[in-house]
């Protein structure tokens, strides 16, 4: 969280803020065509959007340093680490990267073979329950996540911080995934998919169709959760997107504001359907490292659950 007046600004973008945000970006496309007159007309790419984040974060940034100098308070994390440089292990500067979006179409692709080939083994109603579990499941990991990414001091794990500073700069710069491009918002997700399928093709038995819709579906899931969490940053949108959001499978505009409101303690998951669950798990305890130990679990295991709740609830039905 932020202790500086920038969190104050608006949490979700209405036709005139979006107006003043492509403005914004407008104005800067055209002070770099009267060095380039050839991009005079072009929008800003991937890598101008990423560059104008980052722009943002120093300026916040100096801000933050500047107070905290005038009110004698210690600088929260997320600045201290915005002036560092980030390394393998570290987390620092740049926030915001440019993803590679090969990887994330590479990702998509093999998923959703794994998906059709698995669905063609297993029954059509054993192929709905994979569904439905899963969009239960990733709705309670990413909760999980949400609160672990939350944590100011977890920006200082190795390998893990990366993603808390650009978490918790979210609350600072509430606008960044509406500005990001979508590729770049699901290649957030690609180094965390790198490490853990080598570990779910392990565990997994790739012979199995309900693990194969179920494995590819974890993927899928966590690129329908971005989905969800961007369309929950804008107060206009596609239709399809707002019907989904009313009838409780995206998470509402309403309900993520509240999560972007000071301290940033409840509705943390990405759909919404298991907000009552973590809220309730929070009231039970806050400890930091239980939360991060249910996160490394779930993070793990949970396929291999899923599946075996599936292929039980196929058995018992008779239709595995």
């Amino acid at each position: 969280s932020t202790t500086n007046n920038e969190a104050k600004r608006p949490v979700y973008l209405s036709r005139s803020t979006t107006i003043s945000l492509v403005s914004f970006t407008t104005i800067t496309m055209c002070k770099e065509a009267t060095i380039n007159p050839s991009i005079k007309n072009a929008p800003p790419t991937r890598q101008q959007k990423i560059d104008l984040l980052n722009a943002r974060v120093q300026t916040i940034t100096k801000k933050a340093i500047q107070e905290a100098k005038e009110s004698g308070e210690p600088l929260a994390l997320e600045f201290v680490h915005a002036q560092k440089q980030m390394t393998t292990l570290t987390a620092g500067f740049p926030v915001y990267q440019l993803r590679s979006a090969l990887v994330v179409y590479i990702y998509a692709f093999f998923s959703t073979c794994l998906i059709i080939r698995g669905a063609l083994m297993i029954h059509p109603l054993t192929t709905a329950m994979c569904v439905l579990t899963m969009i239960v499941g990733y709705d309670f990991y990413s909760g999980i996540l949400h609160v672990v990414f939350d944590h100011p001091s977890n920006i200082s794990i190795p390998i893990l911080g990366q993603p808390c500073l650009e978490f918790q700069w979210h609350h600072a710069i509430p606008f960044d995934i509406v500005q990001k491009d979508f590729v770049d918002v699901c290649g957030d997700l690609n180094v965390a998919v790198m490490i853990l399928t080598p570990i779910y093709c392990a565990m997994l038995d790739l012979n199995n169709g309900v693990a194969m819709v179920i494995g590819g579906l974890k993927l899928w899931m966590a690129y329908f959760g971005q989905f969800s969490h961007k369309s929950a940053h804008v107060t206009y949108g596609s239709t399809w997107a707002k019907w989904l959001q009313n009838h409780g499978l995206m998470i509402s505009t309403k309900e993520h504001k509240a999560h972007h409101k000071p301290p940033h303690d409840i509705d943390f998951c990405l759909i919404g359907v298991c907000n009552p669950i973590i809220d309730a798990l929070r009231t039970l305890t806050t400890n930091n490292r239980i939360w991060i130990s249910l996160f490394c679990i779930w993070s793990v295991f949970d396929l291999v659950g899923y599946v075996k709740v599936v292929d039980a609830l196929a058995h018992f039905l008779q239709i595995s």
